[in-house]
């Protein structure tokens, strides 16, 4: 292992601060793990999981990469220096990400916002697993917000590395909420679009014009009646 940086008082201070944080939200997030057990899974949803499991069975996290899940979003703004000694002493599995600890992930739920892809791909399945494991352990539209496309947040960019099946699994999961939202008067329904799914709707449009919002709502929309036909989801639920 190379040789750490020297810190000077005021590195070390941060890097107590970004300690006392994590520590903060782990013990936090530990007590909520107790009062969110996992749920009893539908048909549907454990078919979801297995194929979840099965399809990001062997992604890994090359070893050069950051992933900063020991820390917080404001340690992307700490000294060079500092961010060297967080890595170093990340506890993330880089080769099994079944084994992330649920406190982890939701103490640093708000890294997504900055990993980069090949370290956003390896811990999409460990969050999708706990959202549907434990529905209300995370904010679940946090994950999805930053699943969904963005025309100025690098969003096409952050998913590429994923497989076609590892594609086909996340769609169908977003679907499957889709539909539940739709079918089941939740009020939340998620009308933002994955990058292909925007790709397909920019593709069918007939003329080059500038996306709205109703245009992606009701694309979502078309995107879960679809799914729901193909999967017979209204005649599974009423089973």
């Amino acid at each position: 292992m190379a040789k750490l940086p020297t810190l000077d008082k005021w590195e070390k201070s941060e890097l107590e601060r970004h300690e006392k944080f994590v520590s903060g939200f782990i013990r936090e997030s530990r007590e909520l793990l107790a009062e969110h057990p996992i749920r009893e899974l539908s048909p549907r949803w454990q078919v979801l999981l297995n194929r979840l499991e099965a399809a990001f069975r062997t992604r890994t996290c090359p070893p050069h990469v950051d992933l900063l899940l020991a820390g917080l979003a404001e340690d992307d703004y700490r000294p060079q220096k500092v961010k060297v000694h967080i890595n170093a002493n990340d506890p993330t599995p880089r080769n099994y990400w079944q084994g992330i600890s649920p406190e982890l992930l939701r103490a640093c739920e708000d890294c997504l916002s900055y990993l980069e892809p090949l370290a956003f791909c390896y811990l999409i399945p460990a969050y999708l697993r706990l959202i549907i494991q434990r529905p209300y352990y995370l904010c679940k539209d946090s994950i999805f917000f930053h699943l969904c496309y963005k025309p100025d947040d690098g969003g096409r960019k952050r998913l590429a590395p994923l497989s076609q099946a590892e594609r086909e699994v996340v769609t169908d999961i977003l679907n499957e909420r889709r539909c539940e939202a739709l079918f089941d008067d939740v009020d939340i329904f998620d009308s933002d679009l994955l990058p292909w799914e925007y790709e397909q709707m920019v593709a069918e449009c007939a003329e080059p014009q500038p996306v709205r919002y109703y245009d992606k709502y009701h694309f979502a929309e078309k995107m879960a009646l679809v799914y729901a036909e193909k999967t017979g989801f209204l005649d599974k639920k009423k089973s």
